[in-house]
């Protein structure tokens, strides 16, 4: 415990701590200002407004198409049909904006869900593709629960309410600056020579040094990275409110790789303790590099290359999927396992995103499993390493 203690006051003392949580606020917090300044663009009003633009074009065109001469009986009765078709979809988008604007929601679903259920109709009728028509039928679900819990419909990617931010920063902003951090502040540690001097004073067992280093370290990780998330959370709640718990969030079934919907409380907890077991396998990793090189530039070098590498690399390469579940740093974005939607966010870029949901062996109970097994590996090469420099120092 005393050097516990004064790890955290060194960790608390150094300039790089507080620059670099900073940095990584001010990183996030850029996305929350571009949020900020689109928090009046609703997509549902945007689209709504084209349609009545485009319904007042029919209009026209078929008010004009009426007053020729030379119309059939039949003709006129179909151009009337379509017409008043027209005049009455108009209405119904103006009633859709005025409901949304209004927060009568209970009006804007019962809308929006009859157009979506004409969408759904029309696509089969068209043989749309299979995972056209389960976006679909998915979307139709997400408005029938908004609509049986009473909740406003929220664009979840681009808010500004601390939930719904929090959520968006770890789906690939907030890991890897993390990450970086703490390998820093780690090495930092673990090269200082502050080890010796606390083991010279009979604070630091002998027997139990290792377990001491990598649990201070794990801790020390965690805890910066939940004081950050804490504070992404936090600040934007304090302005905008935290947005509604049960808000549903979109995932991935990893069995039938359909979408499902996942309230939003049910995400923090795993997302955390993921995140957790991350760190712990981050500190073993740091350690070990520390007493293989025993050169901080080199150490420092050599785990960001891995840990940071390791976990962008399957993000962006599609090939690197196929093993994906194996590399520990697959799970370093805890949210994305959690949700069943590993890397759908950035592979896209380079690949058709509709063969992206293939990877529901990178999942919540997965990580676990081979951040644990991963740990448990490096702590014994870290012992190891220990027993051959203590032998080696010995000898001399």
């Amino acid at each position: 415990m005393p050097y516990f203690k004064l790890q955290i006051k060194q960790v608390l003392k150094s300039k790089f701590t507080w620059i670099s949580l900073l940095a990584i606020l001010l990183g996030c917090f850029y996305f929350w200002i571009k949020n900020y300044n689109s928090r009046y663009i609703n997509p549902r009003i945007i689209e709504a407004k084209e349609n009545i633009a485009l319904e007042k074009k029919n209009v026209r065109y078929y008010q004009k198409q009426l007053q020729k001469a030379n119309l059939t009986k039949t003709t006129r009765s179909q151009i009337e049909l379509d017409l008043a078709e027209n005049k009455s979809s108009m209405k119904e988008f103006k009633t859709l904006i005025k409901a949304i604007q209004t927060n009568k929601w209970h009006k804007a679903y019962q809308i929006i869900i009859k157009q979506e259920k004409y969408n759904l109709a029309d696509a089969k009728r068209n043989n749309v593709s299979k995972d056209n028509i389960l976006a679909i039928e998915s979307n139709i679900q997400k408005l029938q629960y908004l609509a049986r819990n009473n909740l406003p419909e929220e664009n979840e990617h681009y808010s500004v309410k601390g939930g719904f931010f929090i959520l968006e920063m770890m789906q690939e902003v907030l890991p890897p600056l993390a990450v970086l951090a703490i390998i820093f502040i780690l090495i930092k540690l673990y090269s200082s020579g502050f080890y010796e001097r606390m083991r010279l004073e009979n604070l630091l067992p002998q027997k139990n040094h290792l377990l001491i280093e990598f649990g201070t370290g794990s801790l020390i990780g965690f805890g910066y990275f939940l004081a950050t998330f804490l504070l992404l959370f936090i600040i934007p709640s304090i302005f905008f409110g935290t947005g509604n718990f049960k808000y549903p969030m979109m995932g991935i079934d990893a069995v039938t790789k359909r979408n499902i919907f996942i309230p939003m409380y049910q995400l923090f907890c795993p997302t955390l303790i993921l995140e957790l077991f991350c760190f712990m396998f981050i500190a073993s990793v740091v350690l070990l590099f520390v007493q293989v090189f025993k050169n901080r530039l080199l150490a420092l070098f050599i785990s960001a290359l891995i840990l940071v590498g390791g976990m962008i690399l399957p993000q962006y390469v599609v090939a690197a999927r196929i093993f994906a579940q194996f590399i520990p740093m697959s799970y370093f974005f805890s949210l994305q396992p959690v949700v069943g939607m590993f890397g759908i966010s950035n592979a896209y870029v380079f690949a058709d995103e509709t063969k992206l949901v293939t990877y529901p062996q990178v999942n919540f109970t997965n990580g676990m499993l081979v951040l644990a097994l991963g740990t448990i590996i490096l702590l014994f090469l870290n012992y190891l390493t220990a027993q051959k420099a203590q032998k080696g120092r010995k000898t001399k």
